[in-house]
């Protein structure tokens, strides 16, 4: 039996079928790789789980075809899942929609701490096998992360450029404090890699079209740290890298 789509239904032969997949996907190691796509669904993907059946939806976007190719091998790599990519010209601006439906690799990614639902409105945290483990799984869930929500760039100064690397994500303003939390557990994963960063600190709040508000948690790392982010962490990302690279020269 493959971890395809799954039937939906509530008759035993589904649920039987149900089941048997979701004790196959429990068994999955926990690896660099696994803790990497964590992070790229916490930061540009999204896990929808439907209540009135046993159906979910685990989607990821990019503006890069590359990068839609290379999640899609790293994720069937480990769930053997079929995947559905769609282009998305919106506005003109034209990036790529993967979704791959399986209900139990939903819950189990939710289950190893990836977040379901609206981000933006619910605490989380890293993932606490990936923030007490190996080297090799906070690096590839920091190198995840940079990826989909990181950026390097520079600003001017009357000593010339300022460069740096931050990232930045936002969080309904009654839920800062969560936020920040988080945002300091990924400090101190790059402290614990030999990466200096900055303390976190809180950004530009912006109006929701709900009337809420969200508010920026970011930290940064300065041109000093840049030679430890790139052997220790990196970028996955081809033009992110390629910038980083060229500032080092």
């Amino acid at each position: 039996m493959s971890y395809l789509k799954p039937t939906t239904g509530h008759g035993d032969v589904t649920h039987f079928k149900y089941r048997i997949l979701e004790k196959r996907v429990t068994a999955i190691e926990l690896t660099p790789d696994l803790a990497r796509i964590c992070a790229e669904l916490t930061g540009d993907g999204h896990i929808q789980l439907m209540k009135h059946k046993r159906v979910g939806l685990i989607s990821f976007y990019s503006k890069h075809y590359y990068e839609i190719k290379d999640f899609t091998a790293r994720f069937q790599k480990i769930f053997n899942l079929e995947s559905h990519i769609y282009p998305d010209n919106r506005d003109g601006n034209k990036r790529y929609k993967l979704f791959f439906f399986s209900r139990p690799v939903a819950d189990y990614l939710v289950s190893i701490g990836v977040p379901a639902g609206n981000k933006t409105n619910q605490p989380f945290f890293v993932p606490k096998w990936i923030f007490e483990g190996s080297d090799a799984l906070k690096a590839a869930y920091l190198q995840g992360l940079f990826t989909t929500e990181g950026s390097i760039h520079a600003t001017r100064t009357d000593r010339g450029p300022r460069w740096r690397i931050d990232i930045e994500m936002y969080k309904w303003t009654e839920l800062k404090e969560e936020a920040k939390q988080f945002m300091m557990q990924i400090g101190q994963m790059l402290n614990s890699l030999g990466v200096k960063c900055s303390p976190v600190c809180f950004g530009r709040t912006n109006l929701r079209k709900n009337g809420t508000k969200s508010i920026a948690t970011k930290l940064a790392m300065e041109r000093s740290a840049f030679q430890n982010f790139q052997e220790r962490v990196g970028f996955s990302n081809k033009e992110k890298a390629a910038k980083l690279a060229a500032v080092l020269g």
